[in-house]
């Protein structure tokens, strides 16, 4: 007798993947919530999307944001049935600690790069926003501006800056 592998056999197949199955059955009430609470996928459930995706894989977690990452962010709390609950957005990181951004009535540039439009202007309610208003500012240590890249983009250049503390993760178009 030689010593080669032994190959298996429909029915020792069969068992092996029966076998594997009902084991990730058994564990899936345990395996699934770690993983709910690192991982994601997630869809834009906008009408209009400011990116060019509407699904995402999402990695909660601490992230240490850099221009050009998605992130995924919650920009306000909002009481829903005595439930306070976030909106969870996902958009580009434009703007970092250190850069300088200007804003006109019409556009924004950030470190003198052109980054869009601002005309939603005439329909933004001001009552719960920090509206970024025409000037030149440099961000500050521990607040990121965040934009979609779409024109109309409801994003950073009419509701602010967002604090590093309301960034949960990064994303990844899916």
């Amino acid at each position: 007798m030689t010593n080669s592998p032994r190959k298996l056999g429909i029915r020792a197949k069969m068992t092996l993947i029966f076998g594997l199955a009902a084991v990730a059955l058994a564990l899936s009430p345990f395996l699934r919530p770690a993983l709910a609470e690192h991982y994601s996928l997630t869809i834009d459930p906008q009408y209009q999307s400011c990116l060019p995706w509407t699904s995402f894989f999402v990695r909660y977690g601490p992230v240490k944001p850099k221009v050009g990452m998605l992130v995924v962010f919650h920009d306000r709390k909002i009481d829903v049935i005595a439930n306070d609950r976030h909106i969870l957005v996902v958009k580009y990181v434009a703007g970092v600690p250190g850069d300088r951004v200007k804003i006109t009535r019409r556009s924004i540039w950030i470190n003198g790069h052109y980054w869009g439009k601002r005309w939603l202007m005439p329909w933004v309610h001001f009552e719960h926003l920090h509206v970024l208003h025409p000037g030149q500012f440099t961000i500050p240590e521990g607040r990121y501006l965040i934009m979609g890249t779409t024109p109309g983009a409801y994003d950073g250049r009419y509701w602010g800056m967002v604090p590093a503390r309301n960034i949960i993760g990064q994303a990844w178009p899916a």
